[in-house]
This record gives C-alpha cells, sequence and structure tokens, in this order.
C-alpha cells in the first residue's frame, strides 16, 4: 500500500495505514491479503479460553520446536486484562529461514478454536488461508458437529477447502481428572496435524515439558498430564465435508438489540474482536467513552450450568450469596401459586420455621 501510494504524481504528505480514517483521511488502502512470507512456513493461529492453558501450552510448543528442530520459532499472544474467562489468540510462526515478521498472523495454514461457542461470537476463520487445517474442540462428535456450526462457518470451511478435526478434549480431561485444563490434548493434535515435528518425538518432548512444568506439583498431576497426552489421538476424528453450507443457525449478536447506540456500533465491534475495522468517525471527538458498558458482554461460555435438586437441598442460601451474576435466587411462597406452575417447575417444603406450610425453590 506505501509504495503504491509513493508511485503516485501527488502522493500523500504525512499518511496513516491500518487505519480507516474517515475525518481528516490520512489513511491509505491496501491489500489485506499481501503477504510475503515464504510457503514453507508454517503459521498457525489458536482460539483459548483464559486459564484453560493454551498460551501455556503453545509458549512450550515454541521451546519444543526450537530445540527439537533446526526450524526457527516466533509467538506472539493477544489477551486482555481478565485473569479467566476471556479470549486469547496465540500467533505461532516456524520455518527453516529467520522470522521477521513483525506483526500477527493474518494467512494461518492451521487454526485451531479450543472453545466450541467462540463459533457463535467471532470468526475464527477468517485468516484461514485455502486448505488450511482447522481443529475444533467440540462436544460433538465427528457425524454431528456439522449441523451444529453456523452457517458463515460451513461456509467459509467449504469455499477454503479446509480440512475439518474434531476432538472432545473437554471429556478426555475431564475423564483423566485435568478438570478445564485442555492445553496438553490440544497441543498433542497440533503437533500430530501440522507435521511439524514427528509426532512420536513431540510426545516425548511434550511429556519432557509437562514434568518440567509441574514435576514440584508432584507426580500425580504429572501422571495426570501424561494420561491426557496418550489418550489425545485416539479421540481425533475428520470431519467428512458435505457438498453445501445448509446450517440456520447464525452468529449471536455481541450485544442485546437494547444496548445503547455507542454500545451497539462500537463496543459490540471490539467485543467481536473487530475493533481494528472501525472507523476513526465512530469515536468521541474527545476521547471519552462510556463506562458500565461490561453489562453488554454477555460471553455464554460456561460448559455445564447448576441444576437445583430440591431432595438434597438444605436450603442455607449460600449459593445465593455467593453466585457472582447474582442468577441464582431463593424464593419462598404460597403453595396456592403452583396452579398456576409448569409441570416441570421444581419446588420443596420451605425448612425454615418462620416460613411453616409455605414451598421453596431456587
Amino acid at each position: 500500500g506505501i509504495f503504491e501510494e509513493m508511485k503516485k504524481e501527488v502522493p500523500k504528505n504525512h499518511f496513516t495505514i491500518g487505519i480507516n480514517d474517515d475525518v481528516t483521511h490520512t489513511s491509505i488502502s491496501y491489500d489485506p491479503n499481501f503477504s510475503v512470507e515464504p510457503a514453507d512456513r508454517t503459521r498457525a493461529v489458536f482460539y483459548g479460553l483464559g486459564s484453560d492453558g493454551t498460551v501455556g501450552a503453545n509458549k512450550n510448543s515454541i521451546k519444543i520446536i526450537g530445540e527439537e528442530t533446526d526450524n526457527y520459532a516466533q509467538g506472539y499472544f493477544v489477551y486482555d486484562s481478565r485473569k479467566a474467562g476471556a479470549l486469547t489468540v496465540s500467533h505461532l510462526r516456524f520455518g527453516p529461514t529467520p522470522i521477521h515478521s513483525t506483526y500477527l498472523v493474518n494467512r494461518a495454514n492451521f487454526v485451531a478454536c479450543h472453545q466450541f461457542s467462540f463459533l457463535e461470537r467471532y470468526d475464527v476463520l477468517k485468516t484461514a488461508q485455502p486448505g488450511a487445517v482447522f481443529l475444533l474442540n467440540s462436544t460433538y462428535s465427528a457425524d454431528e458437529v456439522w449441523e451444529h456450526l453456523p452457517y458463515s462457518t460451513q461456509k467459509t470451511i467449504i469455499e477454503k477447502k479446509l480440512r475439518f478435526y474434531v476432538i472432545d478434549a473437554y471429556e478426555i480431561a475431564k475423564e483423566v481428572g485435568l478438570g478445564a485444563r485442555i492445553n496438553t490434548i490440544m497441543q498433542v493434535c497440533f503437533f500430530s496435524l501440522s507435521k511439524v515435528i514427528p509426532i512420536k518425538e513431540a510426545i516425548k518432548a511434550i511429556k519432557r515439558f509437562i514434568k518440567k512444568t509441574y514435576g514440584k506439583k508432584g507426580e500425580k498431576i504429572v501422571n495426570t498430564n501424561f494420561a491426557a497426552v496418550d489418550n489425545a489421538l485416539s479421540n481425533l476424528h475428520e470431519v467428512k465435508i458435505p457438498g453445501k453450507a445448509d446450517s440456520k443457525l447464525a452468529k449471536h449478536l455481541s450485544v442485546p438489540v437494547e444496548a445503547p447506540e455507542f454500545v451497539q456500533k462500537v463496543t459490540a465491534k471490539i467485543i467481536a474482536g473487530e475493533g481494528d475495522d472501525l472507523p476513526v468517525s465512530a469515536f468521541s471527538p474527545d476521547g471519552t467513552f462510556p463506562s458500565g458498558t461490561t453489562q453488554w458482554e454477555k460471553r455464554n461460555i460456561a460448559q455445564e450450568i447448576p441444576a437445583w435438586d430440591p431432595d438434597t437441598c438444605i436450603q442455607c442460601g449460600k449459593c445465593v450469596m455467593v453466585c457472582p451474576h447474582a442468577v441464582i435466587r431463593a424464593k419462598v411462597y404460597d403453595s396456592k401459586l403452583l396452579s398456576s406452575a409448569p409441570e416441570n417447575f421444581k419446588f420443596t417444603e420451605a425448612k425454615n420455621s418462620q416460613f411453616k406450610g409455605m414451598k421453596f425453590t431456587i
């Protein structure tokens, strides 16, 4: 873009690039698909959830490739200030020649999405180049997953002729006792599909780094991670891609429709990871930014939701008190109100002596 501008008879005197300046009009156009990276370079993008171990595993992958091969390695990591539960994006490059690309990956030949719900909110395949590998952590099997993808994701997979693989990493982690930490499982899948180094060598190196990283936490933690690594590849499956996109599912709105105009036009774009595309005119001239916008960010990232069991509940009220979202509420009411309740409505007798004869529901 810069060189094309310089070729003009009257190029702009002072310019910006990468910014859509529709106020002072200093920005110049460029081809977003332009790339000078060599074909023999592996470019991978990983979408993870804060605290699931994705960033840590990718940093280890860089070390493994740097130590086990003659390849050069580079990593950039994008995440916000929240301690857990936010989107993390890892940009990795590996290749036989020195890497001087001081920018994020924009044409990836490997894309991994470690959280299924991200497909409903982000364009995770935006950077995937034609023929790339797409790895998805999914609770749906290889035979079921296609019908659960949003239409836009199906369309991109078909148009770009992507190779599509799925694994239920959360189920493996649960079985071996790792909880929600799926990093080592997805790391094994990456090495298997990318073929940066032979998979047997990769697994040996991964286990060595597991021992180095978690050795101080005890042999049990190390062995649990070893079990996760050993179970990964047997649960990795390729998805047969149909000839056309037929999903009725669409991407969710980043914010509710009742949100203020600024939230709809600016905050929603930032939440969706498209903040860099916003024009200068979208922002306030004095640089102010409305506060309290997090109330509109409902991420829907939970893999499980709690279910109330009336038979075991002791009605202590602690769940109401500690719920960070203030959505768990206890209700005591007259039994007459149950006449209009749905058939599956849960209730039990109120145990507190002050509410004798009344019903209780969480």
